[in-house]
């Protein structure tokens, strides 16, 4: 089912759209963004650079080990790939990771594939997230799945356990 992202500061609608699903499959988990009314600012052509700089949308989860894991992709395609301990990436192999970008005049539809066959997991927590620079860094919008009221997305309390 489609959730809208909401602003992450405040809780409440935003002033883009942006739309999220999750879905898993056998040992597949497949992440889909809708993302409407974008200046498609990617900050950068290469990856694991500091994409989240420029418009990205960007998926943390939890697996039930002491890092988790973030993942976003640039609307010009380009990823970053990372576990996170203490707020700090750690870059990590892609083999379990694959993500598609289409773009439509100022949108831009992200899907995201991870293959889970590789991790003994404990459990499924995950957030999704959402970041329109509208070209001005210091108006970025924040847009997550379920808020953090913050600003910061690296609030691991407030993941969501996948049903």
């Amino acid at each position: 089912m489609k959730k809208e992202l909401l602003d992450n500061r405040t809780g409440y609608t935003s002033e883009v759209k942006t739309y999220f699903e999750v879905k898993k499959k056998n040992n597949f988990l497949e992440f889909y963004f809708e993302a409407f009314d974008s200046s498609l600012n990617s900050y950068s052509n290469k990856d694991n650079d500091a994409l989240y700089n420029g418009d990205v949308v960007e998926v943390f989860l939890d697996l039930g080990f002491e890092d988790y894991f973030e993942f976003e992709v640039a609307p010009n395609g380009v990823t970053f790939v990372a576990t996170i301990k203490n707020i700090k990436p750690t870059f990590i192999s892609r083999d379990f990771f694959k993500s598609d970008v289409l773009i439509d005049g100022n949108n831009y539809y992200v899907k995201i594939n991870l293959d889970l066959s590789k991790f003994d997991y404990k459990f499924i927590k995950f957030n999704a997230f959402r970041i329109e620079t509208k070209g001005i860094r210091s108006e970025y919008i924040l847009q997550a799945l379920s808020p953090t009221l913050t600003n910061s997305f690296h609030v691991r309390e407030k993941f969501v356990e996948l049903s």
